[in-house]
């Protein structure tokens, strides 16, 4: 029976981190046990007295709350956490999205053989007016992608599982926005391969205001961007005529999504000249996605 991390990289989550942790509650399997939960936390609101309470209340449950003054980002979140594991498995979930019962069980048992990270299927949930039916769109377009082949979208940091021996050999820089990608690209430099488990759910809620929205995808281009000539190394580019049928695809199960989509990118342009940090690995918080009620997942 294999022994699992849960690694939880955390800025002022104070609205989800029990959400998440709730979660983690129902995640049960004969073939691992969950051996400890890090948390890796640079916040400033109420979030570590959150998850101090929990773990009073949920011994079951062996939590490591590292605690720092200052925001690192979240690349310096998943080093120390790949440095403190113990476990023979990581699974790293974001702070902000609540998982499938069977999630951490399907993330796991894809670890075999030569594939040294499986990728999760996040399903956005309680999306609203023009940003949120884009982002949607978006997100069930990626999933489209993914089941296609491995691309740069391959491996999303909402979830993802890495054996613990390959992720104590990468450190990723603290400078780095595209660190699910990064890590993507250091696993296949290590020769080793990469699987998408489309029924490793995750749900989150996606942007639903246009400043949100807009932050997203520059710092999402601006970090591709940052890392190209390494993954393009690997060929792992996405194919135009791939990409461009899949949205057609999509575009005819959700007509809105897709002309919702257009007019937000009309508008990035905008948004540009007012977005101060999506250069940086330390990037505006999205406070539309926060706050969704685990009950309410589906």
């Amino acid at each position: 029976m294999k022994s699992v991390t849960i690694g939880i990289p955390s800025y002022n989550e104070e609205r989800n981190i029990i959400n998440l942790l709730r979660s983690l509650e129902v995640q049960y399997s004969n073939d691992y046990f969950i051996s400890e939960i890090i948390i890796s936390d640079d916040s400033t609101d109420s979030t570590p007295e959150l998850v101090k309470r929990f773990a009073k209340k949920n011994s079951q449950f062996n939590i490591n709350l590292i605690h720092h003054c200052e925001r690192r980002g979240a690349a310096a979140g998943w080093n120390e956490i790949f440095t403190r594991c113990n476990g023979d498995v990581i699974v790293l979930y974001d702070a902000d999205i609540v998982i499938d019962k069977n999630t951490t069980a399907q993330l796991v048992s894809c670890l075999e053989g030569r594939t040294g990270l499986c990728a999760s299927n996040p399903k956005p949930i309680q999306y609203k007016g023009i940003a949120g039916r884009a982002s949607s769109f978006i997100a069930y377009w990626l999933r489209s992608v993914r089941n296609r082949g491995l691309s740069q979208y391959t491996v999303m940091g909402r979830a993802l599982s890495v054996t613990s021996e390959v992720a104590k050999k990468i450190s990723i820089p603290t400078d780095i926005i595209a660190i699910d990608l990064y890590l993507q690209c250091k696993i296949l430099e290590l020769g080793l391969d990469i699987f998408y488990n489309d029924d490793a759910w995750i749900y989150f809620r996606p942007a639903n205001k246009l400043f949100d929205f807009a932050s997203q995808v520059i710092r999402g281009s601006l970090g591709h961007k940052q890392v190209y000539s390494y993954y393009s190394k690997f060929k792992i580019d996405l194919p135009l005529k791939i990409a461009l049928t899949e949205a057609a695809r999509n575009l005819i199960h959700d007509p809105i999504g897709a002309l919702s989509v257009l007019i937000c990118y009309t508008i990035i342009p905008y948004y540009k000249l007012k977005i101060k940090e999506a250069g940086s690995a330390k990037w505006y918080t999205a406070n539309s996605t926060k706050a969704f009620d685990y009950n309410d997942r589906l």
